[in-house]
C-alpha cells in the first residue's frame, strides 16, 4: 500500500471507557459566544494537569495513514467526529471513506450548515446542532445565517440516526427559543430525538431540567445528560505528550 498523504485538520483524539473514540478538527468560521473552544481547545473531561501540559503545545494535524493506525492500534470501532466542525475540512469525505473501509463508523457532530447527501450517507449517526432558529438571533449568536442549516435538517432530520441537539444557556439561548427549536424539530420529525446540552460555562443548570420538563410537553423525545458522579477520564491517543 503507498502511504496517504492526506491531511486532515484533526489535531486531539480522546477514547472513552466504551472503547469509542472523539476527534476534534481544528476548523470552524462560526464564532459562537458560547462555544467550548472559548473554554479549552482540549478535551475538557482529561485531568487538569494533563490539560495544562497540552496547553504549552501547539496543535499538530494527523495524516490520515496515522489517524488509522492510531484508531486501529486502540481497537476504536466508532469514532465521534467534532470540534470544531468537521464538514469544514476538505478531507472529511475522504476520512470517513477510508475509516468505514477500516471497520471504523463515524458519528458526526455538526451544525449543518454544510451537510449533505454524500456525508450523510457516510455517518452511522449525526448531531445536529440548531442554535436558534430567529435568524436575527442566530447571526448575533453565530456570525452566521441559519438558513442552510434549517434546509438541511428539512433534509435529512427525518432519518432516526439524525440527533437534534440546541444547548441552553439563559440570557443567550433561553427555554423561549429552545421551545422554538423543538417546534421546529417536530415539524419535521415528531419521533425525533432531541438533545438540549447545557453551555459549559453555566454554572447552575437548575433551569436546565425545568426547561427540558417543558419542552418534554412539545417534543415528548427530549433528553438532556445528567453527569452523576466523577466517571473515568478519557485515554489521551493523539498528541502524545
Amino acid at each position: 500500500n503507498k502511504p496517504c498523504r492526506l491531511m486532515s485538520t484533526i489535531y486531539h483524539i480522546v477514547q472513552f471507557e466504551d472503547g469509542s473514540a472523539y476527534l476534534m478538527f481544528d476548523v470552524c468560521d462560526w464564532r459562537c459566544s458560547y462555544c467550548i473552544r472559548n473554554v479549552s481547545s482540549w478535551c475538557t473531561s482529561l485531568p487538569e494537569a494533563t490539560i495544562k501540559t497540552l496547553n504549552r503545545i501547539e496543535h499538530k494535524y494527523v495524516n490520515v495513514d496515522e489517524l488509522l493506525k492510531i484508531l486501529k492500534e486502540n481497537g476504536v470501532k466508532l469514532a465521534f467526529l467534532g470540534g470544531g466542525e468537521p464538514t469544514q475540512d476538505p478531507e472529511l469525505k475522504a476520512i470517513m471513506r477510508l475509516m468505514k473501509e477500516n471497520g471504523i463508523d463515524s458519528w458526526l457532530i455538526t451544525n449543518g450548515e454544510l451537510l449533505d447527501e454524500e456525508i450523510f450517507q457516510l455517518s452511522k449517526g449525526i448531531t445536529f446542532s440548531i442554535k436558534a432558529i430567529d435568524e436575527a438571533k442566530h447571526i448575533k449568536l453565530t456570525g452566521r445565517s441559519n438558513r442552510s442549516v434549517l434546509n438541511n435538517y428539512q433534509r435529512f432530520g427525518n432519518d432516526e440516526k439524525v440527533v437534534a441537539e440546541t444547548v441552553y444557556y439563559p440570557n443567550i439561548i433561553g427555554c423561549e427559543e429552545v421551545q422554538k427549536i423543538a417546534e421546529f424539530v417536530h415539524s419535521v420529525n415528531p419521533r425525533a430525538r432531541f438533545r438540549i446540552d447545557p453551555a459549559v460555562q453555566l454554572r447552575d443548570k437548575s433551569g436546565l431540567k425545568d426547561c427540558v420538563e417543558k419542552i418534554r410537553l412539545i417534543h415528548e423525545n427530549t433528553y438532556y445528560f445528567e453527569f452523576a458522579g466523577k466517571s473515568k477520564p478519557p485515554k489521551l491517543l493523539y498528541p502524545k505528550i
